[in-house]
């Protein structure tokens, strides 16, 4: 399934979920007006800590999508419980992650890694406005994100493997080139693009995440990322949660080989994995 956060009113958005139609289900209205149940979670965050039974949930509510009749679809649409996926806006699928950490590969096997300021989030479609008297173009680095679905400290990699409840797209962005011993310059509002949505794992059944390719005002920069093994991923996984303790709703970004961009003012730029989750954004002219 895929979970989105559905920007409103509320300042932690709502939770809802990407159909296979392309349409979206508000899932904080979904349990007032399906017969399923009284359901009614208050994030995206408190589906993935339900684990199993939060799936279900979802799935129930989805089944009933499905055998809905026309006339009854048209009433969701009416009154906003069905809404459409194209203009619809999203915030960060996680509307404030506790952690957010950017993680690379170091020769050797070896990792780094810096926390990002959670208040530097975006989600998809954004434009990013640079801070005054800036005006550099951006480095930036596009990776997938681990999200966590449980708590997570001195695990082994079989415990992270099972800590893992989805996978995002993450666009790590700065005023130089991607450090872990110098991230200051990558902190500002808008400086981590996160989205469009969080994957659970039932849509990679063979466990491995394919690469994304990468775009700048539609052209392809360099080759595809390295595809992920997720069994790979929770071992790098283990291995930081020796130093960090991880919650619900946590976001890892793991980089593993490429994905490097540069984007300026009035730049367009796409991370697209697998042609089926993309997220774009820009920087304002």
């Amino acid at each position: 399934m895929r979970l989105v956060t559905l920007d409103s009113r509320e300042v932690g958005g709502r939770p809802a979920v990407s159909l296979p139609s392309g349409e979206i289900l508000d899932l904080t209205a979904a349990g007032a007006t399906l017969g399923t149940s009284q359901w009614r979670p208050q994030s995206v965050v408190s589906v993935l800590a339900q684990g199993d039974e939060g799936a279900a949930h979802v799935a129930r509510l989805i089944a009933e999508i499905d055998a809905a009749s026309g006339p009854q679809r048209l009433q969701w649409r009416a009154v906003g419980r069905l809404l459409p996926g194209a203009g619809t806006e999203l915030m960060t699928p996680i509307r404030r992650p506790g952690l957010l950490l950017m993680v690379r590969y170091e020769a050797g096997g070896g990792l780094v890694a810096y926390v990002k300021n959670p208040n530097s989030a975006v989600g998809p479609d954004a434009r990013i406005a640079l801070p005054a008297n800036r005006d550099e173009p951006l480095d930036g680095l596009a990776m997938p994100g681990l999200v966590l679905g449980r708590p997570l400290h001195a695990a082994t990699a079989e415990q992270a493997l099972r800590a893992i409840a989805a996978v995002t797209l993450v666009a790590d962005l700065g005023f130089s080139a991607w450090s872990h011993l110098d991230p200051a310059g990558r902190q500002f509002p808008g400086a981590c693009v996160i989205g469009p949505c969080i994957a659970t794992l039932d849509e990679w059944p063979d466990r491995v995440v394919p690469g994304a390719a990468l775009t700048v005002n539609a052209h392809t920069i360099g080759s595809r990322m390295p595809d992920m093994s997720l069994q790979d991923a929770a071992g790098a996984l283990a291995r930081l949660s020796a130093s960090y303790a991880f919650r619900p709703g946590d976001i890892v970004a793991l980089s593993s080989g490429g994905g490097q961009f540069r984007i300026g003012r009035g730049d367009r730029a796409s991370v697209v994995l697998d042609s089926s989750l993309e997220l774009h954004f820009s920087v304002s002219a």
